[in-house]
């Protein structure tokens, strides 16, 4: 399992060369069929129907993204070409994205208030902040444990329901498989998912290993 920064451009090209080099049978990667489209056609995104939390997280992301060079989600359509390039079958593990956006409209408007006052402190800053990504991942539980007290509905929507349905679908992913799995997911549910499936299917045939992938200052 590899854990990305999903605007980090190092994660990209770290998750594309380990998938040339181990060549898994399975690559399963933290997204569903429409999020990969709309990765592969950017053009023809839309956010209509998803609400302004959906909208104000997309655009915090973008913006994130332009400033780095690497787009929200370049590791996962890097790891889907790399996937095509050695013959691995990719198989997608995240909830629907109509799923999460359904849910994200019924976001009480306290939280939504939040997130918009949040988003903007966050477009002031983030250009004269020089971003470290080895430091953003230090002590991920900490930072995890205070997006839920000022987020406490939108993280179960964003963590809990979908880290379920994610280990669900590795759980039938390496069920269908004798061969290597390789999930790429964000830095953030690695920890979660590893303790959710340590001691699964554990035997003579099956051994699990679980890393991840960021930028570190030279």
């Amino acid at each position: 399992m590899i854990g990305t920064v999903h605007v980090d451009p190092a994660s990209a090209t770290s998750v594309r060369d380990t998938i040339l080099r181990m060549k898994p049978e399975v690559v399963a990667l933290e997204l569903d069929a429409a999020r990969l489209m709309a990765l592969e056609n950017p053009k023809a995104q839309s956010g209509r129907g998803a609400g302004l939390s959906f909208l104000t997280m997309a655009l915090l992301e973008r913006f994130a993204g332009q400033m780095t060079g690497s787009p929200p989600g370049t590791e996962m359509l890097e790891a889907a070409r790399a996937a095509m390039a050695v013959g691995s079958r990719v198989e997608f593990i995240d909830l629907p994205i109509a799923n999460t956006g359904a849910a994200l409209r019924k976001l009480p408007r306290k939280e939504k208030a939040r997130l918009v006052v949040d988003a903007l402190a966050s477009l002031v800053v983030l250009p004269f902040s020089r971003i470290n990504w080895s430091k953003l991942t230090e002590d991920m539980e900490s930072q995890i444990e205070a997006f839920r007290k000022r987020y406490p509905v939108l993280s179960g929507i964003l963590i809990d329901t979908r880290e379920e349905y994610m280990t669900n679908r590795l759980k039938m992913v390496m069920g269908s498989t004798t061969g290597q799995v390789l999930a790429v997911v964000g830095f953030g549910h690695r920890a979660s998912l590893a303790k959710a499936l340590a001691g699964y299917m554990e035997g003579p045939g099956f051994t699990t290993s679980f890393s991840w992938q960021v930028t570190t200052d030279s």
